[in-house]
């Protein structure tokens, strides 16, 4: 199935990972990476500033300052 952001469709594939939520954030970007060749997957800081762009290539890995997933990593 396809996904839809703005004007661009996304490629098909997995474009959410809940159970990486609580893993190491650089452990869960190379699971994603692994799992959807389309995206490029960038672990940030949960205090970032947000950016509201939606991008089909693009996971933010949203972690604590343990480096924990603290968010569902989906594409966008």
């Amino acid at each position: 199935m396809e996904r839809r952001m703005d004007q661009e469709i996304c490629p098909p594939g997995k474009w959410a990972w809940p159970e990486l939520v609580g893993k190491d954030g650089k452990v869960a970007a190379a699971i994603i990476e692994k799992e959807n060749k389309n995206v490029r997957a960038i672990v940030v800081s949960v205090n970032a500033p947000r950016d509201v762009m939606q991008l089909c290539h693009r996971v933010r890995v949203v972690v604590d300052e343990n480096g924990k997933v603290v968010r569902t990593p989906i594409i966008g």
